[in-house]
Formats: structure tokens, sequence, C-alpha cells
């Protein structure tokens, strides 16, 4: 995933909720009748928002898209002298209902969309007053299959499955579910199309690489798996990016960042070396999690160093186009073939 964008567990999304809504909480003052008729978003004109399909499908149909935000935006738009409860009605039956497996993966039930909804999503100070109009001007259908299409030229294997698009909870930027939904969540980053353009290589490499060979990897699920899984898709990100990121940046790191990794990475492979072959999701957290140092005084998420490391080793090996290999072999013959000394 790309920063903070963390594999979501939807057990763990849920464990979210407490604290998210405590924090929320104190926004429900704000968020009296009043301020919900008012917190309305005025960009963009209605035809343009209007326009925006609910779902559509792109790239051959491989891309399933539901534009969630653009009925979030719409039912605000239209809650001018209507009361909350009645706003908060309209948005758990058509926000809520139609899309009811995602949002209890994400947030929760029905009573808990409510509560999120009346605390956040009705507050002026909700991004979606601000950015909905930037989101719909971006064209995300453009950055989706351009990404895809590059993807699937470079590497052979076509993305494929189902994008929510939201403005929700903000628990993460991009991430992904155990079944391969996909969320974009711009509560959590704004809309700004050069930095959308580096994501969507890394998700659709994610997307993309869960080929048959993957599915029967000995490793798969583990700790080993999931920085190759990573180091992949960073290290396709680099590629993508043909010199216009560093590889600091390709990962998500600041400079200093990737400076004191280098700087210490044989502390980072051997601090990681007992946890490769756990499937403990508090392990995997340990080296993914973008909240977690694996070494003190270290950049968090550590698997997409050393896994980039690892890709950036093949390559070496193997040549300049050899990473997509990395894709479709196990775990351990890429580690292995790598000859990165882990």
């Amino acid at each position: 995933m790309t920063a903070n964008s963390d594999d979501l567990d939807r057990r763990d999304a849920l464990k979210l909720i407490a604290g998210g809504l405590g924090l929320a909480a104190v926004l429900v003052a704000c968020a009296a009748r009043g301020a919900a008729a008012r917190a309305i978003p005025q960009d963009p004109p209605a035809r343009d928002l209007q326009a925006v399909p609910n779902e559509l499908y792109l790239a051959d149909s491989s891309l399933h898209i539901i534009n969630v935000y653009k009925i979030e935006a719409a039912v605000l738009r239209d809650s001018q002298g209507r009361s909350q409860a009645e706003i908060l009605d309209r948005l758990a039956r058509e926000v809520y209902a139609p899309y009811s497996t995602f949002w209890r993966g994400y947030l929760g039930d029905e009573a808990t969309f409510r509560k999120w909804a009346e605390s956040s999503l009705l507050a002026r100070s909700h991004p979606i007053h601000t950015r909905v109009a930037a989101l719909v001007r971006l064209n995300l259908d453009s950055l989706f299959t351009a990404g895809a299409a590059w993807v699937s030229h470079n590497t052979g294997h076509r993305p494929h499955g189902t994008w929510y698009i939201v403005f929700g909870p903000g628990w993460t930027d991009m991430g992904g579910f155990a079944d391969g939904t996909m969320l974009a969540d711009f509560t959590k980053m704004e809309p700004e199309r050069d930095a959308l353009e580096f994501k969507f290589p890394h998700e659709f490499t994610h997307m993309a690489g869960a080929s048959a060979a993957a599915r029967r990897d000995a490793d798969s699920g583990t700790v080993l798996a999931g920085i190759i899984s990573e180091g992949v898709a960073s290290y396709a990100t680099y590629v993508y990016a043909a010199g216009r990121l560093a590889r600091a940046q390709s990962i998500g790191y600041t400079e200093p960042e990737w400076t004191w990794a280098l700087a210490h990475e044989r502390d980072l492979i051997a601090a990681a070396k007992p946890y490769l072959g756990s499937r403990v999701k508090a392990d995997d957290d340990r080296l993914r999690a973008r909240n977690q140092r694996l070494l003190v005084g270290g950049p968090t998420a550590v698997a997409y160093f050393l896994g980039f490391r690892i890709i950036e080793a093949y390559a070496a090996h193997h040549g300049a186009a050899s990473w997509i290999d990395a894709m479709d072999l196990p775990a351990r013959e890429v580690l292995a073939r790598s000859g990165y000394q882990f």
C-alpha cells in the first residue's frame, strides 16, 4: 500500500471506531440541526456533480468504481431547509444501505454510520465541504484508466477489483480489505492529481499481483510475503515515475528516513528476521504499519524499505525489467534469487 495505506483488516477497522467517535463526539455540539442545514457544499455546480456516475466500469470492465462521494455530496447539497433527522435518514437510505457491506467493513453498522455522519460528516469543518469540487474536477476516471493500463502493459497482469471512492472516517487514505476491495478516502487526502498519479501504480500492482502462482506460495500471508508484496508495488511506482520520484519517495519516506534506514540496514534486517514466517497480524503491523517503528529512532513501515531493497537487488542481478518476475514467484524464491542478504 501507499503511505498511510496499510492493508485494513475489517475487524481492526471496527476497533478504530471507538477512538474515532470519541474524537468526533467533541463535534456533536457543532453539528446541531441548524449547522446541518448550513453545511452544504457550494461547489461544484450541480450539473457537474450530477454528471459523475454512481458506478462505472473501467479498464475493459476489470475495475468497478463506486463513487459514494458523489451521493454523499448530493445529499448534503439538497439538505437546505431540512432537519438533521431527515438528512441522516437520507444518508442511511442512499449512502449506507446500498453499500452496507463496505461500510460495515470500514466503519460499522448503520447505527455507527449515523453517529459518525451526525458528528462528523454534517459538521461544517468536514473536508467534504472544501474538497468535493476539486475531486469532481480531478477526473479520477483518467487516473484509474492510465494507471491500470500502465500496469497491464508493463507486467502482463491486469488489475481487477472494486474501488469505493468516499468521504469516510479517514482511517486511511488508500487501503485494501482481505477480499480485495479497495477504498480511497478523501477525508484523509487532498484530491491532488500529481500525488494520486503515483499512488495508483502501487495499488494496481497489488491488485494485479494475486496470480495463481502467488496464491500457491507456501509463504502466503506471512510477514515475508508482505515485505515482497510491498517491495514489488513500491518498485513499480519507482519505475513508473521514471526519475520523477526518488527511491525514498517511492516508499513514502523522507530523505532523512531513507538515509537512516540505509545506515542501519543490517540492524533492520536482524530485527525483522524473527518475524518473517509469522502470520500474526500484530507482527505484520510491526513492519508494515505507518505508526509503528521496528527500531527506536528509525522510520516506520520498514517492510516497504526492505521490500524495495530486495526487488532493487533482484533487478540488479537479473535485468531492469526482471522485477516483474517477483509478481509470480514464491516469496522465498524472490529473496533467494535477489542475492539480498537477509
